[in-house]
């Protein structure tokens, strides 16, 4: 049994692991990871998940086998007592699975390769797989995807699941609502499609990615898709790890996100009560005051309450308006 944990509400953990996933919940003394980073993410995860008081890991996903998502797996799996492990069919034959499979073994721990609407027991969640709905060519399309309901809050889990995996997932279930989504693949262009996020609604979206990486995610169509369907962005590299916490009813974060400029409806009172005074363009990173003449179009817009956050988060000062 985990000690010093508390029974009430789940509590999700966001790690910092640069551009890599790695994901723990809590609830009811029982504890859930989620992909264990790349192969330098172990002196991170471990460190982390043993400051809160947790000795076993009941579940454990590795939503498919890139090495951003399963390279600390097997020294996550010597640290601790483990439950149950869940992972895709799609195998590699990188060093890095291998030695992953050779630890689950020598560990004597079940492995089990799930369908999609199989359930996982964990705590007083209720946790469903939504995919992968079949098997694809690219792995990235074959991550397992989890939708977590606690009482009437809803958190989507998506690995690296890029568009035809999410299609998929749309014509075979319903009501995917959530309130929390892990947006898929750090925020490529290659997954989360307007479809999808439609269908899908968050009200907050998480992205996991590292500092000014290679891939230069979170791309910015990305991030206009998500302020287009209202949902407020925190990012890793941006805000390190982040917590949301739920007590069944309400969700809340322990820092504030970007909020989506479609929250407010183009209501101006609404942004006043706000205290909105600064405007960015997503697609130019210039930011610019509400009065600008070059203000961007309201699905370019993100909203920022003082201009030190702004410029922290990269914009720069228009050279009309001069906020």
């Amino acid at each position: 049994m985990n000690a010093n944990i508390e029974d009430d509400g789940l509590e999700v953990y966001f790690m910092d692991v640069g551009q890599a996933d790695s994901i723990l919940l809590i609830n009811s003394n029982k504890a859930m990871l989620i992909d264990a980073g790349d192969t330098d993410a172990e002196d991170i995860i471990i460190p982390y998940i043993k400051s809160l008081g947790i000795e076993k890991l009941d579940v454990v996903i590795f939503t498919h086998p890139h090495k951003d998502h399963i390279g600390s797996g097997s020294k996550v799996i010597e640290s601790f007592y483990i439950g149950k492990i869940y992972m895709s069919s799609k195998t590699t034959t990188t060093k890095t699975f291998e030695k992953l499979l050779d630890s689950i073994e020598l560990k004597g721990v079940d492995l089990i390769i799930p369908n999609a609407g199989d359930k996982i027991e964990f705590g007083n969640c209720d946790v469903t797989v939504l995919g992968p709905v079949k098997e694809y060519n690219e792995i990235n399309d074959n991550s397992i995807v989890v939708k977590v309901d606690y009482n009437d809050t809803k958190f989507l889990f998506t690995g690296d699941m890029e568009e035809n995996s999410e299609k998929d997932i749309i014509d075979t279930f319903v009501n995917l609502d959530v309130d929390v989504l892990k947006v898929a693949h750090h925020g490529s262009e290659t997954s989360s499609s307007y479809v999808f996020l439609r269908e899908v609604s968050p009200k907050y979206a998480v992205i996991s990615c590292g500092i000014d990486n290679d891939y230069k995610h979170p791309q910015e169509k990305i991030l206009s898709r998500l302020n287009d369907v209202g949902a407020e962005i925190f990012r890793t590299d941006k805000m390190g790890t982040i917590v949301a916490k739920s007590n069944g009813k309400e969700i809340t974060f322990n820092q504030a996100g970007i909020k989506s400029s479609n929250n407010s409806d183009n209501d101006k009172d609404t942004n006043q009560m706000l205290d909105i005074t600064y405007i960015g363009n997503l697609n130019s990173k210039k930011l610019h005051l509400d009065i600008c003449k070059s203000l961007p179009s309201e699905k370019n817009k993100v909203y920022f309450n003082s201009r030190e956050k702004a410029i922290k988060d990269g914009y720069e000062p228009c050279s009309q308006c001069n906020p």
